[in-house]
């Protein structure tokens, strides 16, 4: 019977959080098609009527689904197009990288002929991206080699030998050489078995980075190097944000995006660039675990990320990076927005790219040129993300619902957890390394499992966790915050500011004064007062001192008599203030006065 009781209690718990889970996903529907509606009435029958060619952008990705829509952004988007092939901030700046590549996007998401805009990008690409690049030769025993032309020689201990040809020159030791001509292609043949490596490093660092697979030939047969990196630039200085979005639109396009990696990834830590979020593109550009692991990792309160200080442009960045991985983060992330969600639906600011980044909608068959498009998974392909489908298997002319996703024809296989190297901790223990996403689990520990501490690292630290901070006094410790309960921040105490001048030190020094003033002005009265503390009237001492006895020893005093008398004493003149009293207090008043102008 109790059994019976068990399994029906089982049941009933089961039913009641399909329910719950049932009425949630159906109230995150409701919401979303409440902001779909208010995005819609804002954009009326002109796109909104913005003249920001970002704003175009995001609200013709967004509104894709909608053939009238469509048609309204495309219009507006290409009439801010200067002189056929690139666009500026707005209808009236001039041609930039990012917006252009934000507006070649925007129209290749609903296939329309975007190759003049493409060919405009591709000429602002630039050689000198600041890189210092190596070229490695090694052999496992020493080797002749010819690099165009010139003999040197590849020593045992791995050291270079002999001089090198124009456009090279001995580098770290003699092991490498430095390439001093980007523009030349260098070929290499040796007389024994050998490989060959591209190395580049960035201005002011330690860490080397080798930028593709190595080469490797038998002895006599040829390899040819040549550096084949660029940034994106209208100037002679890389855009670095605009080298980001125009790799985007070019991997979207089925472009090779791999000479721009070197730049996009070695420049990323630097601190002006970090307010880009440029773990979004690269995770986009590449489907690395490690940029996954960044880009998680920089999710603020567990909630939303906030590099720029615009939380919904970049939360909305950060779902269109994560938009084929149904992580815990995204997830989370999503059920954040629809919290903070304007009474008519909207957000307060970035609604389009919200939309299109967290809940996009497939573009309508029909492009604006009329020419038919289908969806990917109708004809048996797979939307797969950028990174993750190889360059051969991606198709052309059909359209995904996400603009990070391409058609795939070979459907992308995400390795397991074990496949990865990695493993899936218990509920009470934590990752040492970093948690990445694989097809069998959303947080695949790519380390070791430890026990968590109770305590939150936060509390460990001093500070504590709370719903928000006060901002008066307090400030979020974005590093720690992950640590406190869902929803919680981190707080940590400001230090008190120091105020240049200090109020009460005048005052001090004001309340000083006037007693010194009072103490002169009362100074007889102040020693009347004085005289009576001490237990004696002010008056003229006498000249002869009291003298005890003949026969008087110490400790055997006598009272002294005194004799009576009727005899009324005179009365004594007060005493007169004398000359150099009043010097003293003129003088001091002469001071003060001079103090005061």
């Amino acid at each position: 019977m109790k059994q019976k009781r068990v399994y029906l209690f089982l049941i009933a718990l089961i039913l009641l959080s399909s329910f719950i889970l049932a009425q949630s996903e159906e109230q995150a529907a409701t919401e979303i098609d409440k902001a779909y509606a208010c995005f819609e009435e804002n954009l009326g029958d002109n796109c909104g009527g913005t003249r920001s060619t970002k704003q175009n952008s995001f609200n013709l990705l967004a509104a894709s689904y909608d053939s009238s829509l469509q048609s309204d952004c495309s219009s507006s988007l290409k009439e801010k197009l200067k002189d056929n092939v690139c666009w500026g901030e707005t209808d009236t700046g001039t041609c930039n990288i990012k917006s252009t590549a934000l507006a070649t996007l925007a129209l290749t998401h609903i296939q329309d002929d975007v190759e003049d805009h493409e060919d405009w990008l591709l000429s602002k690409r630039i050689k000198d991206t600041g890189l210092t690049w190596f070229l490695e030769i090694d052999a496992n025993n020493q080797t002749e080699c010819d690099i165009n032309g010139v003999k040197v020689t590849i020593e045992d201990n791995k050291k270079i030998s002999g001089q090198p040809p124009q456009g090279l020159v001995k580098s770290y030791s003699n092991y490498w050489f430095e390439i001093k001509d980007l523009e030349k292609n260098y070929t290499i043949s040796c007389d024994k078995d050998f490989i060959t490596a591209l190395i580049y490093q960035k201005p002011g660092s330690s860490v080397y980075h080798v930028s593709s697979e190595t080469q490797t030939a038998s002895e006599y047969d040829k390899i040819t190097e040549k550096v084949n990196s660029f940034c994106f630039s209208t100037s002679n200085i890389c855009d670095y944000e605009g080298s980001l979005w125009a790799s985007l639109v070019l991997a979207k396009l089925g472009r090779d995006t791999s000479p721009y990696l070197p730049f996009i990834v070695s420049m990323s830590d630097k601190t002006e660039n970090k307010k880009y979020l440029p773990s979004a593109f690269i995770y986009i550009l590449t489907h690395s675990d490690d940029y996954y692991d960044e880009l998680v990792s920089t999710q603020k309160s567990n909630n939303y990320w906030d590099e720029s200080r615009n939380k919904f442009y970049d939360t909305a960045l950060a779902l269109l990076a994560l938009s084929d991985v149904a992580s815990d983060d995204s997830e989370r992330a999503k059920r954040y927005l629809i919290s903070v969600q304007k009474s008519d639906g909207c957000w307060p600011s970035d609604t389009a790219f919200i939309l299109h980044g967290a809940w996009p909608k497939s573009p309508t068959s029909f492009s604006g040129g009329g020419d038919s498009i289908s969806y990917c998974g109708d004809f048996g392909y797979y939307c797969a993300s950028i990174g993750e489908c190889q360059l051969e298997d991606t198709l052309d002319n059909f359209y995904c619902s996400s603009s990070a996703q391409v058609c795939c024809e070979v459907q992308p296989i995400e390795p397991t957890c074990s496949e990865k190297g990695g493993v899936e901790c218990e509920v009470d223990q934590i990752c040492s390394g970093s948690d990445v996403y694989s097809s069998d689990s959303n947080n695949c520990c790519i380390g070791d499992c430890i026990f968590a501490d109770l305590e939150p690292e936060c509390e460990l630290q001093g500070d504590s966790c709370r719903a928000s901070c006060n901002q008066d006094t307090e400030e979020e410790k974005t590093s720690y915050s992950s640590s406190c309960s869902f929803g919680d921040v981190c707080c940590s105490r400001l230090p008190p500011k120091e105020s240049g001048f200090n109020i009460w030190l005048i005052i001090l020094l004001a309340i000083l004064i006037i007693l010194i003033i009072l103490a002169i002005v009362f100074r007889n009265q102040l020693k009347t007062w004085w005289a009576k503390r001490k237990g004696r009237k002010p008056g003229k001492k006498s000249d002869l001192p009291p003298t005890p006895g003949p026969n008087l020893r110490p400790g055997n005093f006598t009272q002294p008599r005194t004799s009576p008398t009727n005899r009324r004493s005179p009365v004594r003149r007060p005493p007169t203030r004398g000359r150099k009293a009043d010097s003293d207090f003129d003088n001091t008043m002469k001071k003060l006065r001079e103090m005061s102008k």
